[in-house]
C-alpha cells in the first residue's frame, strides 16, 4: 500500500471534494501532529463539519498520526509548521509521497528530492484506480479550480489527464 504523508491543504481540499474517506481507504495516510492541529483542533471541530470528519478518520485509525522531531533537520525555507513537519516526516519515512498544494512546500519537496502529489492529481489517480466515476472526478477537479489556489494551467492539465485516462479505459474495453 502506498504511504502518503499529507499536509493540511491536501486534507482540507480532499474533504471538501468528499474524497477524503476514499483516499484514506486506498492509501496509508500519515500526518504529523501539527497537521491535525491545523485541520481538526477542538475549536475547528465545533465549527466545521470538515474538521469533524477528519477528526473521526483519526479516531478510526484511517488517518494515522506520527510525531517527528523538527529540530534534527532545519529546513532552508519558511513554512507553516504542518508543512514543515509533513516534509520532515516524509524524509524520515522512506518510500513515502507528500500530498501538498502549497507552493513553498512543493519547492521544498523538490529541493529535498521528496516525491509529491497535488490534489488534482490525486483525483485523477482515484479515477484511474476506478475508485470514483469520471463524473465525480471531473466535478472534483472543477471544484478544486474554484476553491483551491491553482493556476488555470494546473486545472486544465488535470482535466486533460482525466480525459486521457477515460479514453484509455474506453479503448482498453474495446480491445478486450
Amino acid at each position: 500500500m502506498t504511504r502518503i504523508v499529507a499536509d493540511s491543504s491536501a486534507l482540507i481540499l480532499l474533504t471538501k471534494c468528499d474524497l477524503i474517506e476514499i483516499f484514506c481507504d486506498l492509501f496509508e495516510v500519515i500526518v504529523p501532529p501539527a497537521v491535525t492541529e491545523e485541520v481538526a483542533s477542538e475549536n475547528l471541530i465545533r465549527n466545521y463539519p470538515d474538521a469533524a470528519l477528519i477528526s473521526e478518520l483519526v479516531s478510526k485509525g484511517a488517518l494515522k498520526i506520527k510525531s517527528i522531531s523538527t529540530d534534527r533537520f532545519p529546513l532552508p525555507i519558511s513554512l507553516h509548521q504542518g508543512e514543515k513537519e509533513a516534509l520532515l516526516l516524509a524524509l524520515e519515512l522512506k518510500d513515502s509521497i507528500v500530498a501538498t498544494d502549497e507552493g513553498k512546500a512543493i519547492k521544498a519537496a523538490k529541493f529535498l528530492k521528496i516525491p509529491f502529489i497535488i490534489t488534482p492529481k490525486i483525483v485523477v489517480e482515484l479515477f484511474r484506480l476506478q475508485k470514483i466515476s469520471f463524473k465525480k472526478a471531473r466535478q472534483s477537479i472543477e471544484k478544486l479550480g474554484t476553491i483551491g489556489r491553482y493556476s488555470p494551467e494546473i486545472i486544465a492539465d488535470a482535466l486533460y489527464h482525466l480525459m486521457e485516462e477515460k479514453d484509455g479505459k474506453a479503448h482498453h474495453h474495446k480491445d478486450t
